[in-house]
């Protein structure tokens, strides 16, 4: 046996290695310096070129598998390090989901590299990279459906800094955004691959390449610049909204008496007032209220609230917990809570109310889209028995779902009735769900959180981010109020005209742009998502066709 060829060949791949693992950890830190807070979103136009590269490496799917995780790690550990909380009061079922969430998300970022080297492996040419931008998208699109869904690494997520470009996403969504970014890591792929086979740093194709992708994707800012220059000259009716941030601990919340908590709100609230006395709706924050004060235990609290509403004489949107009972207890989902004392279910919804003066009537909302294992154990009606085990010690979870989107209605002091929606925290992260509140007619859209539990990490920026992007897509103000921030106000072009610090007690008011008029978006959602399963399906076929052909040749 001949030693020093097999010693040879061991040193051979350790460097080979070495190199596979360098590429995949420059995508995945490339793809996460991309993320807000950080304003370096253009990295994400590189961040799978050295993917790319190593899928030219690679022998075998198990290698891929291998390396794409080690990319994709990286990637989810380095943006998403701030689920755990890693505070001493922070929950520890909330840093373990934080672990496991890292560990086992960049596993299902395999499939789309998958499918990339299944038609690579099996179709000449090109037509790998011609159908890589969709078959991600796709994928993404994919990521945000069914009760596990956690969309929050949409790579369209990536540019909401660059108010010019994201403009034209009226049209298309978020998900044009991934799509146009992933075209220009194809071409900027491209680029660089003709460098290295022509060993010119000058080459002309390698040029050309290179070329079409920066044209590509600044060639959105044309359009952005033109709308955001003009965006004044639109006439839009107005209305006065405030925000109240209390930075309440939000470990330390639920034990405050529901006395302490009214008294502190309506507190801040009057202040806001004297100082805007044009505000019209004041927001609290999601769950201000810990109680289920529309119970009769707590009527004496309702009252007190609703006479405070009527005293002051402007509307309160509010979050709180809500309750249905059900009188026979067959007919209440797996999922729903006991009352052991007395046999009863109920089910508990993270719900909001509008609260108007002198009107007695309550509109109500409850959460639809819950945080998987954080609010509720997703198919928690078909795996009903793991609910108890997997219950918080905070008192926010297993949530029922909403069942309905709701449309606020509240007459204005001019007499004019104003239409809006509020979605709660994690909901304002899915552009296809948002867009139907405003598909029923809201003119503005309020996103009520709690991202205190994170702590002052890239977690609260994010999502304030996030909501600048279902601005544009809609036309839709969002007024954003958060418990300890960042609280704010966006108008339609997705401009901020104002925010709070993190960590900050303080209440702001600002004027609202009212919109009626519904985007290509709003009306026909997300068109690029259904032509990107006509391609999948296509590829598909054609690269299983190609594969048992080429099976025949042989």
């Amino acid at each position: 046996m001949n030693f020093t060829k097999t010693k040879s060949r061991k040193n051979l791949k350790k460097p080979d290695s070495f190199a596979k693992f360098l590429l995949s950890f420059a995508s995945g830190v490339l793809l996460s310096l991309s993320f807000p807070p950080l304003k370096t979103g253009f990295f994400a136009t590189a961040g799978f070129v050295p993917l790319l590269f190593l899928i030219d490496r690679v022998k075998n799917y198990r290698e891929l598998f291998r390396y794409s995780y080690i990319a994709f790690f990286f990637f989810n550990l380095f943006t998403l390090y701030w689920v755990g909380g890693w505070s001493k009061e922070a929950d520890p079922f909330l840093m373990v989901g934080c672990v496991l969430l890292i560990l086992v998300h960049p596993v299902l970022f395999f499939l789309p590299m998958w499918f990339y080297m299944f038609v690579k492996k099996n179709v000449s040419g090109k037509f790998h990279l011609l159908i890589f931008p969709f078959v991600f998208v796709l994928f993404e699109y994919f990521r945000s459906t069914t009760e596990l869904a956690f969309p929050w690494l949409t790579l369209g997520n990536t540019q909401t800094y660059y108010l010019a470009k994201i403009q034209f996403i009226e049209f298309t969504g978020v998900y044009g955004l991934s799509f146009l970014i992933l075209v220009v890591n194809v071409l900027f792929y491209l680029s660089l691959k003709k460098i290295f086979e022509e060993k010119k740093i000058f080459s002309q194709r390698s040029l050309k390449y290179f070329a079409l992708g920066v044209l590509i994707y600044i060639l959105p800012d044309f359009y952005g610049f033109y709308v955001l220059k003009n965006a004044d000259e639109k006439f839009f009716k107005q209305m006065k909204i405030g925000l109240i941030q209390p930075d309440i601990n939000p470990w330390l919340k639920w034990e405050g008496t529901l006395s302490d908590q009214i008294n502190l709100y309506m507190g801040m609230t009057k202040k806001l007032v004297a100082e805007n006395p044009d505000v019209e709706l004041v927001v609290y924050p999601e769950t201000a209220i810990t109680y289920y004060f529309l119970l009769s235990p707590y009527r004496y609290y309702f009252n007190w609230f609703k006479s405070e509403v009527d005293s002051l004489n402007v509307a309160i949107l509010t979050g709180f917990p809500d309750a249905k009972f059900y009188d026979d207890p067959s007919q209440a989902p797996p999922s729903s809570h006991l009352i052991k004392e007395t046999g009863q279910r109920y089910d508990a919804f993270n719900a909001m109310g509008l609260f108007l003066p002198k009107n007695d009537k309550i509109q109500k909302y409850a959460k639809i889209i819950l945080v998987p294992f954080g609010e509720r154990l997703p198919y928690a009606d078909t795996f009903h028995f793991l609910i108890e085990p997997l219950q918080w010690g905070v008192g926010i979870s297993s949530w029922a779902k909403g069942k309905d989107t709701t449309i606020f209605e509240m007459k204005r002091k001019n007499g004019d009735v104003v239409k809006f929606s509020g979605v709660v925290c994690y909901e304002s992260i899915y552009p296809s769900f948002v867009r139907q509140f405003v598909k029923k007619g809201a003119e503005f859209l309020a996103v009520i959180t709690n991202d205190s539990w994170y702590g002052n990490t890239s977690g609260p920026y994010q999502h304030f981010q996030y909501s600048i992007l279902r601005a544009v897509e809609n036309r839709r103000s969002i007024v954003r109020c958060a418990n300890g921030g960042i609280s704010g106000f966006i108008d339609p072009y997705g401009r901020v005209q104002k925010k709070t610090k993190f960590h900050e007690k303080t209440q702001i008011a600002d004027v609202v742009k009212l919109n009626s008029e519904k985007t290509f978006y709003t009306m026909y959602g997300d068109l690029l998502v259904y032509i990107s399963f006509l391609v999948f399906v296509f590829a598909f076929v054609l690269a299983v066709y190609k594969k048992f052909q080429n099976k025949r040749d042989l």
